[in-house]
């Protein structure tokens, strides 16, 4: 069913949310929401309205459909609805939004996370997050000139 509309997936969401809040049916809401938002742009507030639901919950589940895309047992959860409404939810741009940071993790050598929190508490930082990126904001400003 790889020609399904917006109409077809809302319907198969009110449907869902007539079940028990079980793992299952809670992926299978998730996944819905996913497609809803991601692949026919729905806001939040339109699919609340749609299936007669809180924003807030819609917020919530879009993000577990992007979060367990690649877990073996939400895959098995949704199996069924991946083959009525397939979407490749890796072509969503997950960190990338106007006006928003995007998170970096970076794993460090014991004695390079040491130095950093050495130099973090020269500056008066209590976070040594906070000093990674005053270095990296200088050092890329000394790269550009």
């Amino acid at each position: 069913m790889d020609g399904y509309t917006k109409d077809d997936a809302i319907q198969a969401l009110k449907n869902v949310f007539h079940e028990p809040r079980t793992r299952v049916f809670v992926d299978q809401r998730s996944y819905l929401i996913g497609i809803l938002a991601y692949k026919f742009m729905m806001t939040e507030h339109q699919i609340a309205t749609a299936v007669g639901i809180k924003r807030d919950m819609v917020n919530y589940n879009k993000r577990l459909a992007i979060q367990f895309q690649n877990d073996k047992a939400y895959n098995k959860n949704v199996y069924v609805y991946a083959q009525m409404f397939p979407f490749d939810f890796n072509s969503v741009e997950k960190y990338v939004r106007t006006g928003r940071a995007v998170r970096v993790e970076l794993d460090l050598e014991r004695k390079l996370y040491n130095k950093l929190k050495a130099a973090g508490s020269i500056l008066g930082h209590k976070d040594i997050r906070t000093t990674i990126k005053l270095f990296l904001e200088k050092s890329l400003k000394l790269w550009e000139e």
